[in-house]
């Protein structure tokens, strides 16, 4: 993702393999410094972008697994 910001309307792509599924929502902060530095456990690596998700669930992901949301669907 080029940039973002806190409120960015943005799609993310939720869950692994076969459970994967794109969801609409919010950037609510991005942790940048954090992400890929080893700051969190090994089994729950600090991902790039907090995106509070339509259906209310909070969702972490990184660059790959976000893009803006596009003008028609915001």
């Amino acid at each position: 993702m080029a940039r973002s910001w806190p409120g960015a309307r943005v799609r993310v792509r939720a869950g692994s393999g076969a459970r994967s599924a794109w969801m609409s929502g919010v950037v609510v902060d991005d942790y940048a410094a954090e992400a890929g530095t080893g700051a969190g456990p090994e089994w729950a690596p600090v991902r790039r972008w907090a995106v509070a998700a339509d259906d209310g669930t909070l969702v972490f992901v990184d660059d790959g697994d976000i893009e803006p949301t596009p003008p028609d669907e915001g």
